[in-house]
């Protein structure tokens, strides 16, 4: 981060992670590119770097955009959450952990970028997936942290996410005025009584989920561990992997109390409150007929100083080494070593043990 261009370390990463994001046989590459960029998103310097422009041209089908490598990591992040392998599941809280980590020190982002942020949260917003499982709200709670990022530190310059958002107001209407009655309803018309949610963000893969839930940890800019109050520790999605009943998620009011409680609206309301009434009066004016040209010079001109909450202190959730981590980059490592070490055979398959596992009372390793 000191003494080279990070970029050039991002740009494959992101390529190889772009083009392995279907092959199952390619998860663990995945991963392992996942956590680098997790280790790497903990610095604010590293935040500052991704500003620079992109303009390498890569070898795969990534969508054209004009930005910088900010928006390639956002882009090719949600690329793999909309059309990647299932069993990535367990990563989507990594990948936007990652966008949410360098967030407040993105400058400009990319009409591209904007929009596709936009459309993961009406994806996660949506009753197939909110209700899919009791702690499938949390990626809706980063990506709000990214939006109010970007809106309290770097509103100027970042017309485009701002005019996405206005544009998909009804989406955050939606989820600020649900109530259980709303949630129970949408629930059992998503999910009927004998059917199971295809998409399961708590009980998917538990090892890798409980893998990728050890690897955060929660620290201020000084690095200094953040004391949550009401938010979910990375303790509690362990353990909510282990104990999940089986069965189908029904919202309950503990479970609204704690949606309010974990999803900060309050600055996208405001901010919505104020802008939307502009475009509204405007393109009254003329008749529906506006120029998005136009109404992106006009979110220029406009300050939103006085009008949004005190900006909230910025947390940077770092890479956090722990055992499981440690024992699966170690079976990992040691699988890629033997299987391109084959010829000639240097080892003998009938005498390696990959795996080791132990059993100690009340608890077991693997």
């Amino acid at each position: 981060l000191t003494r080279c261009d990070v970029c050039e370390l991002v740009v494959p990463i992101c390529y190889l992670m772009y083009v392995s994001r279907g092959e199952d046989l390619q998860v663990g590459l995945i991963h392992i590119c996942t956590f680098i960029l997790l280790k790497l998103s903990g610095e604010r310097s590293f935040g500052v770097s991704l500003n620079r422009p992109f303009r390498t041209k890569l070898p795969c089908d990534l969508p054209l955009f004009s930005g910088s490598h900010a928006d390639l990591v956002s882009i090719t992040l949600h690329k793999i959450i909309v059309n990647g392998s299932y069993r990535l599941v367990p990563l989507y809280s990594c990948f936007l952990t990652v966008v949410c980590n360098f967030s407040p020190y993105w400058r400009s982002m990319s009409l591209v970028a904007s929009v596709k942020l936009v459309n993961l949260f009406e994806l996660f917003s949506s009753p197939k997936f909110l209700y899919s499982s009791e702690k499938a709200y949390r990626h809706l709670a980063l990506l709000l942290e990214v939006f109010n990022n970007i809106i309290q530190y770097q509103y100027n310059g970042n017309q485009h996410l701002v005019y996405a958002v206005v544009r998909r107001k009804d989406a955050f209407g939606r989820l600020a005025s649900l109530t259980l009655s709303k949630a129970i309803h949408q629930c059992n018309k998503a999910f009927p009584i004998s059917e199971k949610p295809e998409y399961d963000a708590d009980m998917e893969d538990r090892a890798a989920q409980q893998v990728a839930a050890m690897a955060i940890q929660d620290v201020d800019e000084s690095g200094k561990p953040v004391k949550k109050e009401k938010k979910r520790s990375n303790d509690d999605a362990s353990s909510a992997v282990k104990t999940e009943l089986p069965g189908r998620f029904v919202p309950t009011e503990e479970w609204m109390a704690e949606i309010r409680a974990n999803l900060p609206l309050e600055t996208v309301n405001r901010l919505l409150q104020h802008l939307v009434p502009v475009v509204d009066d405007m393109c009254q004016r003329k008749n529906g007929v506006v120029d998005e040209v136009e109404i992106l010079e006009i979110f220029k001109d406009i300050t939103m100083v006085g009008l949004l909450p005190v900006p909230h202190a910025i947390v940077i959730r770092k890479y956090q080494p722990n055992q499981y981590t440690s024992i699966w980059f170690t079976a990992f490592l040691w699988g890629v070593v033997f299987l391109r070490s084959q010829k000639p055979p240097i080892f003998d398959a009938e005498c390696i043990q990959l795996f080791h596992v132990s059993a100690e009372e009340g608890a077991e390793g693997a």
